[in-house]
């Protein structure tokens, strides 16, 4: 039987079938959770579901309201898909920051650092031997901007993206380029740690990595999208 696999977050949910580790997948597909029911009237099938949640309480039971009884919802252990959880409680570890790093480390072998950027940037590292050695979580760029603009009389930031990092003449450019520059700087020190642990290149993943990979370009990153779903895929197999 085949499983669709399933990204739950608090704006939209990212799903990808899962059809056995030696059939390839097609890219995942992002929908609101406004148009899960109708999705699911379409989908029909047999098929079971996996997945990850870390939206809010509310998204959870809307998931678990729309979905079938049998989904499996994933849960971090504290050891579990070659991954030992630093934290004394490993449930306060968050379920995306371990697939993440279980599939990270699955695909290339030894010390492994994942930079995960969404509504909130996480880092992640672990040894060769997979034992986690813990990580940070820091707002993302919107979720930067969102404050800023919530917490003071600024106005909106702008809307295009600067080619290159550097100044701003104006208020609305200013506040997108201090976030962008912000996001930037904190992965730009997470690969200093991760190069301090013996680890040479970070793997940069989520949402938000496309729309800052042009300015990382000089940094020890390579690009794996939906490590999440990866995980998931782990866990489904």
């Amino acid at each position: 039987m085949s499983a669709w696999l399933v990204d739950a977050g608090n704006t939209q949910l990212k799903l990808r079938q899962h059809l056995g580790a030696e059939l390839p997948v097609a890219g995942p597909l992002t929908l609101p959770y406004a148009d899960l029911p109708a999705w699911l009237d379409r989908a029909g099938g047999e098929a079971r579901f996996v997945v990850a949640c870390v939206g809010s309480p509310t998204r959870r039971t809307e998931l678990a309201e729309a979905l079938p009884a049998d989904t499996l919802w994933a849960a971090t252990p504290a050891q579990g898909l070659g991954i030992r959880c630093s934290y004394a409680d490993h449930r306060k570890w968050g379920v995306d920051r371990w697939l993440a790093l279980a599939a990270a480390h699955r695909l290339e072998p030894g010390p492994t650092a994942v930079i995960d950027i969404g509504t909130a940037t996480t880092v992640d590292l672990c040894d060769a031997s997979g034992q986690h050695l813990g990580g940070w979580i820091a707002p993302g760029p919107k979720a930067l901007i969102q404050a800023l603009v919530s917490h003071t009389a600024l106005p909106q930031a702008a809307d295009d993206l600067p080619e290159v990092l550097d100044l701003a003449s104006d208020t609305e450019a200013a506040i997108l380029l201090g976030a962008l520059q912000s996001a930037v700087g904190g992965i730009a020190q997470a690969c200093a740690v991760a190069a301090a642990h013996g680890i040479p290149q970070a793997v940069l993943t989520g949402g938000g990595a496309p729309l800052l990979w042009k300015y990382l370009r000089d940094l020890p990153l390579r690009h794996q999208p939906d490590l999440v779903l990866d995980g998931l895929g782990m866990l489904a197999g």
